[in-house]
Formats: C-alpha cells, sequence, structure tokens
C-alpha cells in the first residue's frame, strides 16, 4: 500500500505557491471588474439617464420663471419615470418622462422636449384618455429617443414622422368629414386621391374593388418584415416603404403591375398619409367619434350610386374616359372603348351587365358583382346607364350579313390569316374563347362587328358599301370558328 501512494503521489500534478496565488488575483481582478460594471451600471441608471437629466433641467426652467405659479409648479417637481398606463389599449407611454412640458402653455417657445404639444389637441385628447403612441406610434415603454423611435429596433410600430400623424387622426375620425377638412387636411386630401386616382379599380377597400393588387384594409398596421425592403433607401419603415412605392413601383416591388401614379410630392406625402390611417385596430367604442359613426353608416348602407363617379372610381383607370379605344404601353394591351358608337351599335345592357358583373377571367378585366368586386345589383345597373348614355357621338349600326351556316375550317384558315395577329395569345385585342364572351355575345353581335368593325377603337370593318372586302359566306365561316374557341377554353 504504501508503494502505490508514492505511485499515486508521483502521479498527481504538484500546485505551487505561485500559481496558486495567480488563481487568487485572476479571480479577485475579475471580481474588482464586476464591480466596477455595477456601480458604472447604478450610475448610468439612476443619474446619468436621458430622461433624468431632462427633468432636471426643465424642474431648473420652473424654478427660474418670473411666473410664481411656474415657480411653485418646479418646488413641487419630482424627478421619477413618469407613464400613462392604457390597458384597453394594451400600451404603456413613458413619453411624459422626457416631454414632461407638454401640457404646460408656459411651455409655448421651449426647446424641445420641453415644448407644449401643438394646436389644441390636448383639449380633445387628453394625455391621461389617449396616450401618445396611439397618435404618434414609437415605443412608448423606451426612455431615450432611439428606442423611443424604434425605426432600427426590434419594434414593428416606429415613430410616425411629424409630417404624417393626421393618419393617426383616421382611426377614429372619418376621413373626409367637415372636422378633418380643418383639422387633418392632408387626410382628406390623400382619400380624394384614393377615389379620383382610381385606387380601387385594382385594389379592395371595405369588401370592394378590383383584385389586380392586394387589399388595402389594413394596409397601415403592416410591418416593414412582411414588406419587400431591398430596394428602400433610408429607414425601413412602412412610410418610407409608401413614400418610395408611390414614387417608382416598379423599382420598390421589381415585376409590380403598379401603374406608377405620377403624384407631386404633396400628393405622394396625402395618399401616404392616407394608407397609414388604414387600420382594422380595434378601438372601444368610447374613443369612435361620432363623424367616424356617421360616416361608416353611410358606406354601409347608402353606397354610391352615381354612375358617373362610380365609372371614375372603378373603370377610368384603365378605360380612360371609354370614348376611344386605345393601346396601353405599360400592360401591353388595348384596351377596348366601352361608351363609343362601336359598342353601343351592337352591344345590349345585358351584355354589358354580364361583362361587368363577371368579368372576363384570364383578362384584366375582373368581375364586379356583390360576392367579388363588392358592387351592388343598383351599382351596376347604374354604370350599364352610364355606358348606354353613351360619349354624345351618334351610334354606329353596322350592316347584319346574311346568316348561313359556317364551315368552321375554311374559317380557321382565315381567322388565323386577318385575326389572330391581335386576338391570339398576344393578348393585344380580347381573347375570343373567353367563356364569359361566348355567353354574353350573339351571333349578331359577332357578325355586325366583323362587318362594320369598331370605329373607336383598332378593329377594322371587313365589309364596306362599295369596297371589296369578306363574303357574308366568309363571316359565317369566321362566326363559326369563333365558336368553337368557347368550347376549347372550358
Amino acid at each position: 500500500m504504501a508503494d502505490a501512494l508514492t505511485t499515486d503521489e508521483k502521479q498527481s500534478p504538484s500546485v505551487t505557491p505561485g500559481s496558486d496565488r495567480g488563481v487568487k488575483l485572476a479571480l479577485l481582478s475579475a471580481s474588482g471588474l464586476t464591480l466596477v460594471f455595477l456601480v458604472a451600471a447604478m450610475v448610468r441608471e439612476n443619474f446619468l439617464r436621458p430622461w433624468r437629466h431632462h427633468q432636471r433641467e426643465y424642474r431648473n426652467m420652473l424654478l427660474n420663471s418670473d411666473d410664481e405659479k411656474q415657480r411653485k409648479l418646479g418646488e413641487a417637481f419630482a424627478i421619477k419615470v413618469r407613464q400613462v398606463d392604457l390597458p384597453h389599449f394594451g400600451t404603456t407611454d413613458r413619453c411624459v418622462s422626457c416631454h414632461v412640458g407638454l401640457d404646460n402653455p408656459a411651455m409655448a417657445n421651449a426647446k424641445q422636449p420641453y415644448r407644449v404639444h401643438s394646436g389644441d389637441f390636448l383639449k380633445y385628447h387628453p394625455v391621461g384618455k389617449y396616450g401618445c403612441t396611439i397618435c404618434h406610434r414609437g415605443q412608448g415603454l423606451a426612455t431615450n429617443f432611439r428606442e423611443a423611435k424604434a425605426s432600427d429596433v426590434h419594434w414593428d410600430y416606429p415613430l410616425l414622422p411629424a409630417k404624417l400623424t393626421q393618419a393617426s387622426c383616421g382611426l377614429c375620425h372619418a376621413p373626409d368629414s367637415p372636422l378633418m377638412t380643418k383639422n387633418a387636411p392632408a387626410l382628406v386630401r390623400g382619400r380624394q386621391l384614393f377615389l379620383e386616382r382610381g385606387c380601387q379599380s385594382c385594389h379592395k377597400l371595405d369588401g370592394v374593388g378590383g383584385q389586380l393588387g392586394p387589399a388595402l384594409d389594413d394596409i397601415g398596421r403592416k410591418t416593414k418584415h412582411q414588406l419587400p425592403m431591398a430596394h428602400v433607401k433610408g429607414e425601413h419603415t412602412l412610410a418610407e416603404w409608401l413614400i418610395q412605392h408611390f414614387d417608382q413601383p416598379q423599382k420598390i416591388v421589381p415585376g409590380s403591375q403598379m401603374r406608377p401614379p405620377r403624384l407631386t410630392a404633396e400628393e405622394n406625402n396625402a395618399l401616404t398619409i392616407y394608407m397609414l390611417s388604414l387600420s382594422q385596430r380595434n378601438l372601444p367604442q368610447s374613443y369612435v367619434a361620432p363623424d367616424r359613426i356617421a360616416w361608416l353608416n353611410e358606406l354601409l348602407h347608402h353606397k354610391e350610386a352615381s354612375g358617373p363617379v362610380l365609372y371614375n372610381r372603378f373603370c377610368s383607370n384603365c378605360h380612360g374616359s371609354g370614348t376611344d379605344g386605345h393601346y396601353d404601353r405599360f400592360f401591353n394591351r388595348f384596351m377596348p372603348a366601352i361608351r363609343g358608337p362601336g359598342l353601343r351599335g351592337v352591344a345590349d345592357r345585358e351584355y354589358l351587365k354580364i361583362a361587368i358583373e363577371q368579368g372576363r377571367p384570364g383578362t384584366l378585366m375582373p368581375a364586379w358583382g356583390k360576392t367579388a368586386g363588392g358592387l351592388t345589383a343598383a351599382q351596376i345597373e347604374s354604370l350599364v346607364q352610364f355606358l348606354t348614355s353613351g360619349d354624345g357621338q351618334p351610334v354606329q349600326r353596322p350592316h347584319l350579313p346574311e346568316v348561313k351556316v359556317g364551315n368552321a375550317a375554311r374559317g380557321q384558315e382565315l381567322f388565323g390569316q386577318m385575326c389572330a395577329g391581335c386576338h391570339a395569345t398576344n393578348q393585344l385585342a380580347p381573347t375570343l374563347s373567353n367563356s364569359r364572351f361566348q355567353k354574353s355575345a350573339s351571333d349578331e353581335f359577332i357578325l355586325r362587328t366583323i362587318s362594320g368593325g369598331r370605329s373607336d377603337t383598332a378593329m377594322p370593318a371587313f365589309q364596306r358599301p362599295g369596297a371589296d372586302g369578306l363574303s357574308d359566306q366568309d363571316l359565317n365561316d369566321l362566326l363559326a370558328h369563333i365558336r368553337t374557341l368557347g368550347s376549347k377554353s372550358r
């Protein structure tokens, strides 16, 4: 056993007094360094925080005032974290820890963050009831400006730039009421631009609109993680994305089908404000203003029924005035004239109603019926009435060829020679295989169109009095082939 112990002792590493002292010194240094960091953190938290500095300076401003009332406020002023708790909003706002003078009229000319809030907004929106972030956004729990602004930290809704804060008025108020015309004119202007520029021809809002672009009901609450930010310059925020997207849609979203709206800087700002106001955030009923309740009731129960207004809102973005067909360079196709003399000469009201209600599948023309685009039967009837009233030009009533039995095979040859250049897969002209077209267009409609063309479009006349052209049999052969296209599309 003695030999074994001797062997173990020989195998055990020896610990010298010098190395033991080195370990102790290392531990002592680490402990001292930790203590220094803790003391520094304590000093920073309790003495050097920006809000403490702001509150001390504000108190000094009060104490040095010539107004006795302000001096008394200074004597009673305590340095502490101030916050507004709003559980019904799910927010706690500490903005008032720095903006300590926002409700003090004596601070009208003070520098920020001590200046009184602009206008008389706090008279109707007291901080204790509304807080700050409901209007300004930002991170309410923060106690320094960078984290409160929250544009480069992990926070979904950063501070709105001052020029865009009118967007928040749309949470509780109608976006086009007289009250907003006075107090939030940019919001009202944005709503007007949205309607006048025909944005709903591609985007749904409140269940009404086209389907080419995304619905916009809650776009004001999108976060930067839901949007392509690779080409956005500057801060990656929803506000910047909207502003730059309106300027250059295809640059911000490569491949976007959105036609550049060509806005002035003022119009861009206004439309961005309106987009930011579109939110489905649920607020307590007591916060919803009477003007918004009346506006929502109007939207729900008294829908716009004026044909010209509806046409401008939903149709003009593609069809223009509707008087003449035109080539759209952006969409690379011809847009038909839907109010000119040509279509009115061959189409009846039922044809127009079906075209509006059911759309043209496979084309840019969406369905506008109640379950699709959201228009009511009365609104569709108003649009039909507006289209049939025309543009003031006399109706073109083409000659109706003698109806005969057609040869579809020969008609296919004629179609390839004379029609496919526009009506084939290049989509320059309407696709004749479309099921909606085949259902609503009568034989008479098709024959008259081929015979007389459309004077308000690029569609030529293939029969003219006193000139060579296709025979009645040729037209019937074409008709027979066109009817086979409908069966192939099923």
